[in-house]
């Protein structure tokens, strides 16, 4: 808000007690306040402590002269910002130059003039409160623009946010949708496939016990007929056991596609990582020796003590977690056999505190992956197992659970014939 220039405190200086007089009932018949004063020291003093909203000051002054006298008030911050109109009988240029050049805003020759002077004075009282007015403008404009950067900042935060949402949603309807087409695919096969498993078993026990009853009853056939019915229990037995055997399979790809779909019910917890992924290596070797009885591999881990505790929902990273200590283990026993006594299995794990994440790694020696395989190994029913080793469920729950679940990035560098090593990323906060 502009002020009214017809009001404000005028400080007068001169050494003349006529001059003082003359000006004073001048600006206090036009409203203003007036302070006056008589020498330069004086002058400065009094602005120090009261400052005027304008200075009328007399250029020949004994002691300072008015010169000097506005100098000093211009050298200083608090009051170099008022304006000083000059007084002077001089009327050599040069002076109204200098005048100018050390700060002053005008002249005023005298003798006065009083409405010349009540002009001046009101113009640059004016301009004054102008520019006062711009400057406070200007700080609310320095305000909103900080307020405006900082609530952007705030929206790209928000949006980040909503996009991370968004990309849970995603994946939480991808489970949802495979959890709701397993259910069903379930519930048509599994009691199908249950009753062809125990029919196949059934004809291969029946084929045993049958065999001996042959070879009593039918004794006194010939050698060679005897021998053809035998070979076609035989081919019976077989191909029961094969039944049997791709039941199986199929009954285990349902399995793991019901373990991919399921959305797990637990919520986050802080849990030791380093404590979960021991636990998760220990499982993963004792079943993977299970399977295969003479099956061995060099572990070597590298724990950061100052990964600490986590949130996590444990249940399912454990279970990506052995998915990868798997595979790793498969892929290193894999080339074992192909190298026999050549080549020894190993299997390195690391974790390592990186302040607002935690990086894991996993890595194996073993048979590496193509690099035309690289970028599909994350998708579903993707496999490079041979037929009947492998549902291609693994790789693409674990990308699930670190990028769907938990917001976490993971990807693999390998080399063929060499090495494979999967790199997580899990952050210490959610957002």
């Amino acid at each position: 808000m502009i002020q009214n220039p017809e009001t404000g405190l005028i400080l007068v200086v001169d050494d003349t007690p006529t001059n003082l007089l003359v000006l004073s009932e001048a600006l206090k018949g036009a409203g203003f306040t007036v302070a006056i004063e008589t020498d330069g020291e004086s002058a400065i003093e009094q602005v120090r402590y009261n400052p005027p909203d304008l200075i009328l000051l007399d250029v020949i002054m004994p002691g300072l002269d008015g010169f000097e006298t506005c100098q000093r008030m211009k050298a200083s911050t608090s009051t170099q910002d008022i304006p000083v109109i000059f007084m002077t009988a001089l009327s050599d240029p040069m002076d109204k130059v200098k005048g100018l050049s050390i700060g002053a805003v005008d002249y005023i020759t005298k003798p006065f003039q009083h409405e010349e002077v009540l002009a001046r004075v009101r113009t640059h009282l004016q301009l004054r409160n102008l520019a006062k007015t711009l400057e406070k403008q200007n700080v609310v404009l320095k305000k909103e623009i900080a307020q405006r950067v900082e609530t952007e900042k705030e929206l790209k935060k928000a949006l980040n946010q909503l996009k991370t949402a968004q990309k849970q949603i995603v994946a939480q309807e991808k489970l949802a949708s495979l959890g709701a087409l397993t259910a069903g695919i379930a519930h048509e096969l599994k009691n199908p496939l249950n009753l062809i498993n125990n029919f196949a078993v059934i004809a291969a026990d029946l084929c045993q016990e049958l065999l001996p009853e042959i070879d009593q009853k039918l004794i006194a056939l010939p050698e060679s007929k005897l021998a053809t019915i035998t070979e076609l229990l035989s081919d019976i037995e077989e191909s029961v056991n094969s039944i049997n055997q791709q039941g199986q399979r199929a009954d285990n790809i349902i399995t793991s596609m019901l373990m991919h779909a399921r959305q797990e019910g637990s919520k986050r917890q802080l849990t030791e990582l380093n404590i979960l992924l021991a636990e998760s290596l220990q499982l993963a070797v004792k079943s993977f020796r299970v399977t295969l009885n003479n099956f061995s591999i060099q572990i070597e881990t590298d724990y950061d003590d100052s990964v600490d505790q986590l949130e996590i929902i444990p249940q399912s990273l454990s279970r990506g977690f052995i998915n990868l200590i798997n595979n790793a283990c498969y892929a290193a026993n894999s080339k074992k056999k192909e190298m026999s006594q050549k080549f020894e299995p190993k299997l390195t794990i690391k974790t390592k505190n990186l302040a607002k994440a935690v990086e894991i790694r996993i890595r194996d020696n073993g048979t590496g992956i193509p690099p035309e395989l690289r970028d599909k190994i994350f998708e579903p029913f993707f496999t490079t197992k041979p037929t009947g080793e492998g549902t291609g469920l693994g790789l693409s729950m674990t990308h699930d659970i670190i990028v769907g679940q938990h917001q976490g990035q993971i990807k693999v560098e390998s080399e063929f014939g060499s090495y494979t090593e999967f790199i997580i990323l899990l952050p210490r906060t959610f957002e």
